[in-house]
Order: C-alpha cells, then structure tokens, then sequence
C-alpha cells in the first residue's frame, strides 16, 4: 500500500536548509539569553523539525547521524519548552548545537498550564527519540491540568498516550498492560466530541491507537493508512502545505510502537514514514563485531578484493590555510617555556596550551593536503606529543619535587604538578600522538600513568574506559577486562565527543589482521558520520580520527598493513611513524 506525500515549494524546502547551522546555532544563543526561553525552546524544536522534513525531500529515510541529531535535539528543546512553561527543571542537551537547557524547579516565569498541542508533540518526539521514559512524570504532571476535558480529541489523545506508553491514568492507580490499558483508550475514544471537524488529525490517531492498543494488526494497518490519508488531505486545503507536514509525528510515533514494541511489518509505504525515526534510528550492522566476531561475509569479500576505501568531506581548512597569526602565538608561547626566567610553574601551565596547539595546526595542515606532505608537520606532532608527555611526567612525580622535561630540544626543571595531566581525554590524546609519531620516552610517561587514573570517573566515561583498556594493552598488562568494559560502557561521554574506536582497539587485542581493517573502515565511517552534523563538520578534529591514526601507526609498526585508503589515514604520517620509531 503506496501513500504519497504532499509537495511542498522547492523555495521553502531550500530555505530550510541552506544555511541550517549557522541559524539554529544564532537561535540557540539567542534563546539562551531569553529571560523566559520556552517559547523560545519550543521555535527551536520546530526549526529542527523543518530542518529534519527538508532533509526528508531528499533522504526519505531519514536514517543518518543528521536526521538523528535534529530529531533527539527537536525532543529536548520540546520537552525543555514544556518543562519550563510548568515551572518544572531539569537538564535538555541540544546536541545539533551542544547546548544545554537548564532551570531550577520553579524557574524563570510564572508556570502556566501546557496547550495540549505542544504537550503531544513533545511527547511524540521523546518517544521517537527515545526519551519518553526519562520524562514519564514530566508528561503526567502536565498532563493533569488538562482532565476534564476528554471530550476534545487532543487531550483525548494526550490521556489516551499517557495509558499507552506509561500506564498513566489521572486520579486512579496506574494501568496494567494489556486488557486494562486497552479498556480505558477505548473509553476515551468513545467520549470524545462527536464533530467530525473537530481535530480531525487527533481523532484518526485515536482510532490507530484503539487498534494498536488491543493488539489489531491488521486494524491498525488500516487506521494507519486511514489516518495518513486524512493527514494528507488536511495539508491539501492549505493554500501553502506545511514543511513540517512532511512528517506527521501522531503517525510516526504509532507507526514505531507498532514497530518496536510489536514487532510488525507495516504494509504502509509513504515517505510520511521514514525508516530512521519509525525503527529507533538503528545503527547500520558494522563489517566486523568486538574481538574479530560476526564478520560480514561481503565486506571481508571486498576487503580481500582490494582496499576498503573511505573518503572525506571537504573541510573548511582547505580553503583557509593562513593559520601564521596562530603560530606566531604557539611560538611566544614555546618561547615562554624556554625562557629561564620564566618561573618554573609557569612554564607547567604552558604545557597543556603546546600540545594543543600544535595538534591543532597539525589538523589545519592535513585538513588542506590529505597525504601530510607540510614538510613541518613532524616537528609540530614532535611539540604536540612531548609537551602532553611532559605533563604527565610533572603529575606522576612526588609533590614537591623537581624534574627534567625535554620540549623542543629545550630541556628545563619543572616543579611536580598533580593537576598537570588534567583527564582521561587528554591522556587519550597524548598516548595517541605518542603512537603516531613512535615516540618511545614519550609514550612511557603514559604508560607509567597510574591504573586508577581512569576510574576516578563515576559514572565512567567511554573515554576513560577506553583510555584504561588501552593503557592495559600498552603496559603488558591483561587487557580482556578492561576492554570488555569499554565496549560496554553505552558510550557514555557528558561532552558528546564522539566514541573512542573500542571495536577496533578489541581487533588488535585479539591479534586479528582481518577484523582490524574491517574495524577500521567502520571507524572512519562512523567518525565522517558523526562530524556530519551542525556545525561539528567545521570543527578542527573532523579532520581525522586521532585514535584510529595512533592504531594504525601502532599496527604498522608490528608489520600489519591494514587494506584501508583514506584521506583520514594521511600517508606521510603512517610512514613518519614507522620512521621515527626506528
């Protein structure tokens, strides 16, 4: 059963799009100042929804890194929105632009009752995204000032979910799952309003949920198509058809209960149902799981067949090579270190800002030549890795003494510094250069890293289970543990970096040539992925995989040479290594 969509203007899909990042970013700075945000949160929430409906004219699937952004960040600023108009706090990160929404209980204004409307969609777009169980009382608390009032479709609808999804039912014990819940829906359908012109897009949802709700397969299939149809036709007798009509949420949030909850196959096929946000967003499967198991047959075909090739998007860098103003700046800084009378715990500090620094040119130049011919490219990483290094060998030391570090072929005498290393991130990042450029002593000091350094964390990060599964591996140490923990760890990451390569890191643990390539291509797939959204595509480290390039200078040097091409794994640094390490 094939249900087409409405059309929309070209200019207003266009408009949608062009641009998209920098505006939603100039919104979200704006809303965030806003002494009462949430109407502001809830134009957000439309905003990327418009956006995701745009991307859909193109990509009726909606299943990239993208979609997935817009949609789980439409849900927070919904829900956010209606959090805040309660007087209700919380937290609501907006990943399209690493915002947060934040407020105490009772925050700014005075709470108002939630219109039904923006209660359902923010309710639809949680459940989609996946949040709905995290905001469980939330929706029922702003839910409650509507009772009474079951006889409009809409808030029919929001009691008639509520039952549904959380067994939630205003004034009386929660339902059980099955022919209670199924009961009371079917109450609420049968006192709504009788006016067929009254919410006529809530009424056809109703009746999708009644046959969802008794568990009617072939009822709700129907109703589903009924209920599309009668969306379609709505959208029709507007003079301009809505962009976010593209995608109606009543319908796709039942459409994905059905899904996976139910398990069924939706005989509907319409773009007004795109796969991504109906399925949950799965993952596509990888070409090899953990420790060389579950490889996929074609793509080990291919591999063998020749190089798994992994391109890369352009990236601003190459248009901007004049990074002088930037360097002349790590240069006044590296003369500060070498300078004896600067004080010795001043020159600590600077550590930190070399390593930085450096890695950030290091990425601007391969950024603007993929093969890393800048013939300066071995000094900057030479800087990059000793300073981080440096760092940690001031931390480890014995408070109140002093030590020797090396930097640039200066050599001075630092104080101890216990706050030198910071975190597991930037011990991540040191051991990576250290292995890029095969810096022996340099990568010594991260390995002599106490083990408790990375489980001071709680909860514990994928960076710092990463970080302590790698430094397991590095100091001869069982690493089962450590990296079985990492590839457990869901990924959790409070500054949403993007997941260390734990897969490939459990290849060369288990010694797997084959399943390291396999890995590694998913790796860089899953890093161009990741980068793809907002403006995450202009930041420096979407240049390359700094953890996955460390890997496979680590593995060249063991004499592997995975079957990969990519401008992520730039030629002229895959051989520095091998080089310097010699």
């Amino acid at each position: 059963m094939r249900i087409e969509r409405h059309e929309v203007e070209p200019g207003v899909v266009a408009g949608a799009l062009n641009g998209f990042a920098e505006r939603i970013a100039l919104d979200v700075r704006m809303v965030e100042h806003d002494p009462r945000p949430a109407d502001g949160w809830r134009r957000v929430a439309e905003s990327l929804l418009g956006y995701a409906a745009a991307r859909s004219v193109a990509h009726p699937g909606l299943t990239d890194p993208d979609a997935r952004a817009a949609f789980e960040s439409a849900a927070a600023a919904a829900v956010g929105s209606v959090a805040l108009a309660s007087g209700r706090g919380g937290l609501f990160r907006i990943g399209y632009t690493g915002s947060v929404i934040g407020a105490p209980d009772g925050g700014p204004g005075r709470p108002a009752a939630v219109r039904p409307g923006v209660w359902l969609t923010a309710f639809l777009l949680s459940f989609v995204a996946g949040t709905s169980d995290e905001y469980g009382r939330l929706f029922a608390d702003t839910a409650a000032p509507l009772a009474g009032h079951e006889a409009r479709p809409d808030v029919a609808l929001v009691h008639a979910l509520l039952i549904h999804v959380h067994g939630r039912v205003e004034g009386a014990p929660g339902a059980r799952p099955g022919p209670e819940r199924t009961s009371l829906i079917a109450a609420l359908c049968d006192r709504i309003d009788p006016d067929p012109a009254l919410g006529r897009q809530y009424r056809a949802a109703l009746v999708t949920l009644r046959a969802l709700a008794a568990g009617d397969e072939a009822g709700f299939v129907r109703a589903l198509a009924a209920q599309l149809l009668e969306h379609r036709a709505v959208e029709a007798s507007y003079a301009s058809p809505t962009l976010t009509g593209l995608l109606p949420l009543e319908a796709i949030a039942l459409a994905a209960m059905a899904v996976r909850w139910h398990g069924w196959v939706l005989p509907v096929d319409s773009a007004y149902l795109p796969y991504g946000p109906v399925s949950g967003f799965l993952a596509p499967r990888g070409r090899v799981g953990p420790y060389g198991r579950d490889k996929d047959a074609g793509a080990v075909a291919a591999s063998a067949a020749g190089p798994l090739v992994v391109d890369r998007p352009e990236h601003p860098y190459a248009w901007n090579e004049d990074i002088s103003a930037f360097e002349g700046y790590l240069g006044r800084e590296l003369a500060r270190f070498r300078d004896p009378g600067e004080h010795p715990a001043e020159a600590a500090n600077v550590l930190k800002h070399l390593t930085h620094g450096h890695l950030s040119v290091f990425l601007h130049r391969v950024a603007a030549d993929a093969s890393g011919r800048h013939p300066g490219l071995p000094g900057v990483l030479r800087i990059a890795t000793e300073a981080g290094a440096a760092a940690f060998r001031l931390a480890r030391a014995p408070e109140g003494s002093e030590l020797s570090v090396t930097v640039a072929g200066t050599t001075r005498s630092l104080p101890a510094r216990p706050d030198a290393a910071g975190e597991p991130w930037f011990w991540k990042q040191t051991a990576a250069l250290a292995l890029i450029t095969g810096d022996r002593r340099s990568l010594a000091d991260c390995v002599l890293v106490e083990p408790g350094f990375f489980t001071e964390e709680s909860p514990l990060t994928a960076v710092a289970a990463y970080g302590a599964a790698l430094h397991d591996y590095l100091r001869g140490v069982d690493p089962v543990p450590a990296m079985d923990r990492a590839l457990s760890s869901g990924g959790y990451d409070p500054h949403r970096r993007p997941e260390p390569p734990a897969v490939l890191l459990s290849q060369l643990v288990e010694g797997d040539r084959e399943g390291f390539a396999l890995a590694l291509a998913d790796t860089l797939e899953a890093h161009r992925d990741h980068y793809a959204t907002g403006d995450e595509a202009d930041t420096n480290h979407a240049v390359l995989d700094l953890d996955a390039l460390a890997l496979v200078c680590h593995v060249r040097r063991m004499g592997w040479r995975p079957p990969v091409t990519s401008p992520y794994l730039p030629d002229r640094i895959l051989d520095l290594g091998a080089r310097l390490d010699g």
